[in-house]
């Protein structure tokens, strides 16, 4: 280049080189990364590549084309028999802004779709959707035999509801929520339609409160602790808060902790006082701890002596809250137990196998871990321990008392374990949610779920939340050796579930 403009001077020459270098890798990086250069022919054609992620990267660029016969392919890809794929299609689906091709969406080829997955994929996706949606259309694809889909369509209605993109007969809409919230038989398919009648007609929602909060389920219980705003949800808080089931008690407090007064620092204390399930204790001193600033544990007698003193119109207005630190006798890597119900999820992918420059797997790491925490659990614990890879391998069937011998034949069985596989968290998570005893999950990770129809962690936490919602059990995790990137996805899972995650090295 010098010689051809040697009549420029020198340093014109350098940033005339140094441009055409930016832009030469720029390019490079554009083409790496499926960029929008592409051109739709190409990503056609990339979307019959062998390798899932050239797949998922043409469904991601098709999206942001925004052309009908993109979104065309995007909707195939929900097939795809690769997690990742069918994943990123589902997230995309949200900025589909093409009327008609909802409509069929939300016909044979989404909602009524012979493929169950896909189908349940449009049932979460239409939640997200930026047009407006009749919610008795969402409702018309209720399932008797699919309570999952059920489940799914109201609480896509519940978000569109407090979007305000509900189109329609919102009157009728609230009457057909509110008869589906009076059915005892699918406890939570009831629970998610009394939610989404709150955000469809709240003066529905007011009439179906007595029936229930005085509900046989537990879940319409919750639900009614969830939905419900202002004085109102105080005064149910207040009423349930002794409620005979934990999770009822819990979603209880933590809508009294919202008041933020001396009253409610009294109520807490007071379930803390007679309350038996250490996680619900743990939660009565984590509100203490958030509201008031101070580090006083599970003891509540120097709690009662603080507030006692504090004036009549003590608040927390103003006031930033701060981190709540409880401890506990038991850790796992690092992170206090604080559950007597408690699940242990350990992600036996490849990377708790291989071996990094020399130093050994981390599986005899994770090994002196548990052995490390499992002795410790209080004695009137019930754990499990569920290794998992592509599905999960639980060591029992459900939760067992944390006796000796338990102890250590949970401790061989794991230290036996020789599963190796891809890493799919979500259905490990799912498993554990599924023993209804469980208050806790801890699962220890790498971070990056592989295998299995769930691979996009912008979609497994809130799928997860909502799948612990009415149980309000929290998932706590230790995410090992991983990017920031990983990390915050699964420390929002924590904050929404009122979990708590770690990072570590191993």
């Amino acid at each position: 280049m010098e010689s051809s403009l040697s009549w420029l001077p020198r340093a014109l020459v350098q940033a005339l080189a140094f441009g055409l270098l930016a832009t030469s890798l720029f390019g490079a990086v554009a083409q790496e990364r499926g960029g929008p250069a592409r051109s739709f022919e190409e990503l056609s054609a990339a979307l019959g590549e062998s390798e899932p992620g050239a797949r998922r990267r043409a469904v991601r660029d098709l999206a942001a084309l925004d052309e009908v016969r993109a979104w065309e392919l995007v909707v195939t890809a929900l097939a795809d028999s690769k997690g990742e794929v069918a994943d990123e299609a589902q997230f995309r689906l949200a900025a589909l802004n093409d009327t008609e091709l909802w409509e069929d969406l939300l016909g044979r080829r989404g909602l009524g779709s012979e493929a169950p997955l896909v189908a349940l994929r449009v049932a979460e996706a239409v939640g997200r959707a930026r047009i407006e949606v009749d919610g008795r259309e969402l409702l018309r694809r209720l399932s008797r035999r699919d309570d999952e889909l059920s489940e799914t369509l109201l609480w896509s209605i519940e978000r569109l509801g407090r979007a305000g993109r509900l189109a329609g007969d919102r009157a009728r809409l609230g009457r057909e929520l509110a008869k589906l919230a009076r059915e005892g038989k699918r406890a939570r398919v009831a629970a998610q339609a009394l939610c989404a009648l709150a955000a469809v007609d709240e003066g529905a929602f007011g009439e179906a409160l007595p029936r229930a909060k005085a509900a046989k389920q537990h879940e319409l219980r919750v639900a009614t602790l969830v939905a419900a705003v202002g004085e109102e949800a105080l005064s149910l808080a207040r009423s349930l808060r002794a409620d005979e089931h934990p999770s009822v008690r819990l979603a209880a407090l933590e809508r009294i902790a919202v008041a933020g007064d001396k009253a409610a620092l009294l109520l807490l204390l007071e379930r803390l006082e007679v309350e038996e399930r250490l996680r619900l204790r743990v939660a009565c001193v984590e509100q203490l701890q958030r509201l008031s600033g101070r580090k006083t544990k599970l003891d509540p007698r120097p709690w009662r002596h603080w507030i006692e003193r504090l004036p009549e119109d003590w608040t927390t207005r103003d006031r930033a809250p701060v981190a709540a630190d409880v401890g506990g006798t038991a850790s796992f890597a690092g992170l206090p137990v604080l559950s007597d119900r408690v699940c242990f999820l350990i992600d036996f992918s490849g990377s708790l196998w291989y071996e990094r420059e020399g130093r050994p797997p981390r599986k005899g790491k994770v090994d002196e871990l548990l052995r490390a925490a499992l002795p410790r659990l209080a004695p009137e614990t019930e754990f499990n321990v569920v290794p998992y890879t592509r599905e999960p391998h639980p060591w029992r069937p459900s939760l067992v008392p944390a006796t000796e011998r338990n102890v250590r034949a949970a401790l061989a069985d794991f230290e036996a374990c020789v599963e190796k596989g891809s890493g799919n968290a979500f259905d490990a998570v799912r498993l554990a949610l599924s023993d209804r005893r469980v208050d806790r999950v801890v699962i220890l990770t790498d971070g990056a779920p592989t295998g299995g129809a769930r691979w996009k962690l912008e979609l497994i936490v809130p799928l997860l939340e909502q799948a612990a919602r009415f149980d309000r059990v929290a998932i706590d995790s230790i995410v090992v050796d991983a990017r920031p990137g990983l990390r915050k996805h699964w420390e929002e899972l924590a904050r929404r579930t009122g979990g708590r995650s770690i990072g570590v090295e191993l």
